[in-house]
């Protein structure tokens, strides 16, 4: 019998990631002191606690016995033991209130669509390709994306733009799951690979910061 794939996330993890890879790992009889534990880099004591609330609220852990309190091992809540009951890959973004967070989607419906259709689009046919169930891309927000990953060097040209008819492009660079985000200034950040683009060229750079 074939064992089953272990999926493990590449490139740089946020302590949301982090905690939920360690909650994965641990499965059963985990507290909040063993999470911490587990991850690497550390995640404050906050953020789990945080954390473990919102995933309480959303059913992805329960509590499965309540924990005593011992000299030197923080508060009674820090002993408590809790599984996990709902898995999935992707680490749970949930509000206090448990429901699913959508802020932060926009980039990465958009980068799963440029990933599908990596052979040839303009920025409408990623707007139209990322607008599914419901969420809305618009329009001008998939414009500057597909513009600045383009400046970045993700994409390259197969039809240059003509009057009324955007340009279309090929994807070049696909490094991972993880959408690369806008970040200032000017330029790229890739958790896939760490590596921050600018989106400038060295005159832009100059001509901006003349005196």
């Amino acid at each position: 019998m074939r064992k089953p794939l272990q999926l493990e996330m590449r490139g740089l993890k946020t302590p949301r990631e982090r905690m939920w890879e360690a909650i994965r790992s641990l499965k059963k009889g985990f507290t909040r002191l063993s999470v911490g534990d587990a991850c690497n880099p550390v995640c404050t004591h906050a953020g789990i606690t945080y954390y473990f609330d919102h995933l309480i609220r959303a059913g992805y852990i329960a509590l499965s016995a309540k924990g005593k309190r011992r000299p030197g091992q923080g508060s009674i809540a820090d002993a408590d033991t809790y599984d996990l009951v709902k898995d999935q890959f992707e680490a749970p973004r949930v509000t206090v209130g448990g429901k699913a967070v959508t802020k932060g989607m926009t980039n990465l419906a958009m980068w799963r669509a440029i990933r599908v259709l990596a052979k040839g689009f303009d920025f409408h046919d990623v707007a139209k390709a990322a607008s599914v169930d419901g969420f809305k891309v618009a329009t001008e927000t998939a414009r500057k994306y597909v513009y600045l990953l383009w400046r970045a060097g993700y994409f390259t040209v197969i039809e240059k733009a003509r009057p009324n008819k955007a340009a279309r492009y090929k994807l070049a660079k696909n490094t991972g799951p993880h959408a690369p985000v806008l970040a200032k200034p000017l330029g790229v950040f890739d958790r896939n690979t760490g590596e921050f683009t600018s989106t400038q060229t060295p005159q832009e750079v100059c001509d901006a910061h003349a005196e």
